[in-house]
């Protein structure tokens, strides 16, 4: 019985050590085109996630990388990334989210590979049925090109939800600003 649980504890102490390091792991990309790496480096304890991917374009050795990171805060996260292409046009986000007593605010910027600027202002409420949640996105020029606003109730095992969404002609917001792109980790 003694010998059981001292095994016990010694596994127990190995899995917390194994959970609360940082694990990486590093794939290799070989496709017909091109090749490269992407490393993931996570770390529970911490609260970290980060993604860095390089790759190399076989017909005449260009490149083109990508980065993102994560970090849990106090009262949300924190993320950021910027990408490279093959061409060498870069674009680059970051965003906050803070969770608030009956809810959250999303405050980000994006620039895309033209160089355009766009700002994020969002928020999420909950409500006695539901939540209402707003995005509002502007331009460098400080002009709304996009604002979605939605409402979500449930009452008698129905769900009802209401989207209204308002966007300047042409323009699609960047996947990392878009209304439930984040990821819990």
């Amino acid at each position: 019985m003694r010998t059981r649980t001292l095994a016990a504890m010694l596994a127990l102490t190995v899995a917390t050590h194994a959970l609360s390091a940082p694990v990486t792991r590093t794939v290799m990309v070989d496709k017909p085109r091109y090749e490269g790496t992407r490393t993931i480096v996570r770390d529970h304890e911490a609260g970290t996630l980060t993604r860095d991917a390089e790759v190399t374009r076989k017909s005449d050795g260009a490149t083109a990388e990508r980065h993102y990171e994560r970090a849990r805060t106090d009262t949300g996260f924190t993320a950021s990334g910027d990408s490279t292409t093959f061409a060498g046009q870069t674009r680059s986000f970051d965003v906050t989210h803070t969770r608030t007593d009956t809810g959250g605010t999303t405050n980000g910027r994006y620039t895309g590979r033209g160089g355009e600027t766009y700002t994020l202002a969002g928020q999420r409420t909950k409500t006695e049925t539901g939540h209402i949640a707003n995005q509002h996105i502007t331009n460098g020029a400080g002009e709304t090109v996009y604002n979605r606003d939605a409402r979500v109730s449930r009452a008698n095992g129905q769900v009802t939800r209401s989207v209204d969404v308002t966007r300047a002609r042409g323009f699609h917001p960047p996947r990392a600003l878009r209304a439930g792109a984040r990821r819990r980790h």
